[in-house]
């Protein structure tokens, strides 16, 4: 593998040091023997050697003769070169800055374990074999990074940009070192790449950092597939199967178990989480403590140990190397026997390599890399057949380069991806009026919740999408959903790319049943799950579904006439391992598509606005949430072994204070530290354990996750074991309850939900470890009082950051930590002495500083449509067809939603109306019904409250005109006659006030009692269905209404003007009212009211009088 770091100044300090260290051992090792060198004694002194990648490089920089490849480089040359920037010929560049300047780069190629083993354990020639392949694997390394990143940057005065231009180039120093930093045999070479290299015109000049980087892990790629090669055309050797992820393989035959032990790892961080190492500033640290740290004699580093020496100390190890000689024939046949087939290598890396449909051309040489296999004939190397075949499979879907951009900025595509993109195209839109559901009750739903599930449930359209941010309620609406659509005789099936997520959901009722994507897929396909119309699929976490899957999935739904949900936030982390991008593409494409935009797990409102900044929020809103996490003390960096002291820390305090907290960290190699730094605080050093994954040991009173979904180990909910409880999921958490080291069990219970499990065998040794800290991947969905997140500052992104600032409801606090030199595995800094460790935090400006630029990593996958370039005339046809299609399919639903919202706009309206004027009729019509009158002296006595006695059910009267004194008295009226009286408004204002809409929908488990007065104190308000409901159900008791107009708009209004009533007659207006007014008033309720008898008495054909008519004609009826 190779990862990069940059240099500062008198960096290459330490590498020069070490290299002098370890030339003065030689010779006193030779001196000792009486000067015999060994057969391979070059590797006795480990001078740096110089390496030159491109055409004419190591001319352009002054090596000639004996400066050339693989010669010895002069360390004070190197040094020069590095700490001033001049070249071994003399020439300089632009004198570097003050300001922590790059001076270079530390390019780090690591061999795998087992060809470590085999150079430190195996005989010379073996050993120089190694040696040889290593470094030609280095240099194919190199060509491939100065061709692709390989530039400088000019400034262009005619564009003003920066344009790359390549070097010719580039030259470098290469330090092999042999160990570890406990001292194991740790192959690995440190190729330190100056910043002032020289371009075509001699001028030395800065290298373009980002392009180096960029290219990097594709070089690494190159290094694994070479090394192969060469040590299989050299000494035979043969291999297991390459990781994808890392290109890496180990030798076949070798034992996983001797390469466990011959991996000591001694980083300071593995030292902290140990217990052995202590920070300066802990209270318990004693001043002699801190003294001898000081003072302290460091030991010997291992790479100031001889050559030789360090062989003889392994040979006399008792840890074993074997290689079984059966195993590699194994291997040699398989490998013969398959053959080398170019086509399947690209076939695979393309379905199989690409996490992103739209990707860089460094992503597709990673990809197949990975996947070639070797091939011992004569032939090109490596390098060169994973460039041909990369440029024969990439299909530009952007602009041609321009001359200010990177190569790393452009993007590419396949075929075969853009076949699975078109048919998810071609499906998205599908509809099926089986698929509408009634009208999904949204009680206890907020507005933009109820909105969503309410057109997700009556829409026709197939694929429905539904976007939320963290904390949105997502299943709160999901509930409703799963209701609706059980009232209409349909089953809910929950799927979920993990099955925690699916067991999460069917506990809290949004779906019936459930199962991982990957086992619903699997059902499908052998049949065990059939799907139809009365079938509804909800995806959670649909963001973290791959392209792969969903297209497969809605092929299926579509073409049974399935409705699927996908649920998901497109800002949280992408699919493992799988392509992204596609459920952003289509909440953009389909313009149905619902989103929720109100957060509600955080108790701080703030908090809520600065996590949707985070989310997607553009750089003003990212400024102003960065500023607020930093003003409440929620950000902090520093180094890594201290922010983990810190982090610990804070998590520590939370939990003492009975808070559930959680603690998360950005890679497991992070979590590893904080789970056995607890597990050593927290678990006496004489308790029973038991060995687990990843080197873990548990006890009694630890906790642990499970890493994979198992149904061969059965959980039940109780000690009875009578009843199964749900199955053992990947990401789970438990207590550990007891341990038997004899048999290597431990007996558990879920933290989630109780149940009990007794876990042993491969299960316990391969997928299960201490889990107080988990990854931000295997946090996403979880919510917890607090979250305290661990996170790099180099590496974490935005979607990381997202998740990890997410999931607390009180707080969100995140550490972010910064690799020094001397931390990683093949570095040698000086431990610490007397175990003690500096602490060095960071101060709020530069954490803040450092997650602006993690939030400015965005690394979210794109799908082809949406990364293409909008002219088409440039692309590939494939491309630029699907561009087309895409374009037209999308313009063809967008017309089709205008027209479909219109159609329900109108329907709405006239229902609206329909209903308005179905309600006024049934007022009206209860306004000429006799209710009971109301006695009273002082209602006679009122001349404005006369109507109130009189014998109707239906009353209004003016706002202004119901003072206090009548409405007691008419509440004292119904009291005298023991009828029930009810006071409600439509829009309640007081606590005590009911509400019309729940009295009106009860009348019909509980009608209103006999004589019943009813005040509806904002009658404007009211729902016209509603006043109908009442006046109707107090019809055949002979009730009362009395309607308050306050003469405002609303939705009674209308309702209200047509029975515009005068109040001196009630229902029967006369046509000789004295005052004008009130003569309008009555001529407009007489027209209405002759409308709505009119409605409800059609009039009543004579025929006796048609019949007489007709015979007047001379008609002969029968």
């Amino acid at each position: 593998m190779l990862t990069i770091a940059k240099l500062g100044a008198w960096s290459v300090s330490y590498y020069v040091d070490t290299a002098r260290s370890a030339s003065a051992a030689a010779l006193e090792s030779r001196a000792a023997g009486g000067g015999l060198g060994e057969y391979y004694s070059e590797s006795e002194t480990r001078l740096p050697v110089w390496f030159s990648a491109g055409r004419d490089a190591a001319a352009a920089r002054g090596l000639t003769g004996a400066g050339r490849d693989g010669e010895s480089a002069d360390l004070d040359a190197v040094t020069r070169w590095l700490d001033d920037g001049e070249s071994p010929c003399g020439a300089s560049g632009r004198a570097f800055g003050k300001r922590a300047s790059v001076h270079g780069f530390d390019l780090t190629f690591c061999a795998p374990k087992s060809v470590s083993l085999m150079r430190g354990l195996g005989d010379d020639v073996t050993g120089k074999a190694v040696s040889d392949a290593h470094a030609l694997a280095i240099a194919e390394a190199m060509e491939y990074l100065a061709v692709h990143g390989g530039y400088t940057r000019v400034h262009n005065p005619r564009t003003g940009e920066k344009d790359l231009v390549r070097l010719p180039g580039i030259v470098a120093a290469g330090f092999q070192h042999e160990t570890s930093r406990a001292g194991d045999p740790h192959l690995h070479t440190h190729v330190l790449v100056p910043n002032r290299q020289a371009r075509a015109d001699g001028r030395l000049v800065s290298l373009d950092g980002t392009s180096l980087y960029h290219e990097a892990r594709a070089a690494g790629i190159i290094y694994q597939a070479t090394l192969r090669r060469e040590l299989t055309r050299s000494i035979g050797i043969e291999w297991n199967d390459v990781d994808p992820r890392t290109g890496m393989a180990e030798i076949a035959g070798v034992n996983r178990g001797d390469l466990a032990s011959w991996s000591t790892r001694a980083t300071q961080l593995r030292e902290w989480a140990s217990g052995h190492l202590r920070l300066d500033g802990e209270d318990d640290l004693s001043a002699a403590q801190l003294a001898t740290a000081q003072k302290a004699t460091r030991p010997r580093k291992p790479e100031g140990v001889a050559w030789a020496a360090l062989r003889v100390a392994w040979a006399d190890d008792d840890r074993t190397f074997r290689v079984n000689i059966d195993a590699q024939r194994a291997a040699r046949e398989a490998r013969r026997a398959a053959g080398v087939d170019y086509a399947e290598v690209v076939r695979r890396a393309v379905s199989h390599g690409l996490t992103k449909a739209a990707f860089t051309r460094a992503d597709l040489v990673e990809a197949i890399g990975a996947r070639l296999p070797v091939d011992d004939a004569d032939g090109p190397s490596p390098r060169e057949v994973i460039e041909r075949l990369t440029d024969d499979v990439a299909l530009r879907i952007g602009d041609e380069r321009a001359a200010h951009q990177r190569e790393g900025s452009i993007r590419y595509t396949a075929a075969d991806l853009v076949a699975e993109e078109r048919a998810i195209i071609d499906v998205m839109g599908r509809r099926h009026s089986a698929a509408v559901l009634p009208s999904a009750d949204t009680t206890g739903l907020s507005a933009d919740q109820a909105r969503a599930v309410t057109a997700i449930a009556t829409s026709d359209r197939l694929v429905q999408p539904l976007s939320a941010p963290a904390g949105a309620g997502k299943t709160h609406s999901l509930r409703a959903l799963r209701r609706a659509a059980n009232a209409a005789g349909k089953r809910v099936l929950v799927a979920a790319p993990t099955g925690r997520a699916v067991d999460v959901a069917v506990r809290e009722e949004a779906g019936d049943h459930g199962a991982t994507l990957d086992a619903l897929l699997g059902q499908l396909e052998r049949g065990t799950e059939v799907l139809d119309t009365d079938t509804v699929i909800v995806v959670d976490e649909a963001g973290m579904v791959g392209t792969q899957h969903l297209r497969r999935l809605l092929e299926t739904a579509t073409a049974a006439g399935t409705k699927v949900v996908l649920v998901g936030d497109e800002h949280q982390l992408a699919p493992v391992a799988q392509r992204g991008g596609t459920f952003a593409q289509l909440v953009t494409d389909l313009p149905w598509a619902q989103r929720l935009s109100q957060v509600w797990r955080m108790h701080d409102h703030d908090e809520r606005d600065a996590s949707l900044a985070v989310r997607d929020g553009g750089p003003a809103a990212l400024r102003r949430a960065v500023g607020w996490y930093r003003r409440h003390d929620r950000l902090h960096i520093g180094d890594a072994v201290t922010m983990a002291d810190d982090v610990l820390a804070a998590w520590t305090a939370d939990i003492a204070a009975g808070r559930d907290a959680l603690l998360i960290a950005d890679r497991w190699e992070m979590a590893d530290a904080l789970n056995m730094r607890i597990h050593a605080e927290r678990i006496g050093d004489d308790a029973p354990t038991v060995a687990t994954a990843r080197g873990h040991r548990v006890a009694a009173g630890d906790v642990v996750i499970t890493r994979q979904n198992t149904i061969d180990i059965t959980a039940y909910t109780d000690n009875t074991l009578a009843t199964a409880a749900d199955p053992i999921r990947n990401g789970q958490r438990w207590e550990v309850l007891a341990v038997d080291p004899e048999t290597n069990r431990i007996g558990v219970r879920r933290l989630d939900d109780g149940a009990i499990a007794a876990l042993s065998g491969d299960y316990l040794r391969q997928h299960t470890h201490l889990g107080y800290a988990v990854t931000v991947h295997a946090a996403q969905g979880v919510t917890a009082d607090t979250c305290h997140a661990l996170l790099s500052a180099e590496a974490a992104t935005r979607s990381i950051a997202y998740v990890g600032l997410t999931r607390g409801r009180h707080t969100n606090t995140v550490r972010l930590y910064d690799t020094r030199a001397g931390e990683a595995d093949h570095e040698h800094a000086d431990p610490a002495a007397a175990g003690v460790h500096t602490a060095r935090r960071g101060t709020p400006a530069q954490a803040a500083t450092a997650l602006r630029s993690v939030l400015g990593r965005d690394d979210r996958a794109a799908t082809i449509t949406a990364a293409a370039a909008a002219d088409e005339d440039g692309l590939p046809d494939q491309v630029a067809d699907l561009r087309r299609h895409h374009r037209t399919v999308t313009a063809r639903l967008r017309r089709e939603h205008r027209i479909d919202r219109h159609d329900a706009h109108d329907r709405s309206a006239h229902d609206r109306a329909h209903a308005s004027d179905r309600a006024l009729v049934e007022v009206l019509a209860a306004t000429h019904r006799y209710g009971t009158p109301l006695p009273s002296s002082q209602l006679r006595s009122d001349p404005v409250a006369v109507a109130l006695s009189a014998p109707y059910v239906v009353t209004t009267l003016a706002a202004d005109r119901y003072t206090p004194d009548l409405a007691d008295t008419v509440r004292q009226a119904a009291a005298g006659t023991d009828r029930r009286y009810v006071q409600i408004a439509a829009a309640p204002s007081r606590p005590d006030q009911r509400r019309l809409d729940q009295f009106a929908e009860r009348l019909p488990a509980h009608p209103p009692s006999p004589g019943e007065v009813v005040v509806v104190e904002d009658a404007a308000a009211a729902d016209p269905t509603h006043l109908a409901a009442v006046a109707t159900a107090l019809v055949p008791v002979r009730g009362r209404l009395l309607l308050i107009d306050g003469g405002e708009p609303g939705p009674g209004r209308r309702l209200l003007d047509g029975i515009a009533l005068p109040w001196s007659e009630n229902a029967r207006p006369t046509p000789d009212v004295a005052d004008p007014a009130l003569a309008a008033v009555a001529n407009s309720h007489r027209a209405a009211a002759d409308r709505s008898w009119r409605i409800l008495n059609p009039p009543r054909r004579d025929r006796g009088r048609e019949r007489a008519r007709d015979q007047g004609y001379g008609l002969e009826l029968d």
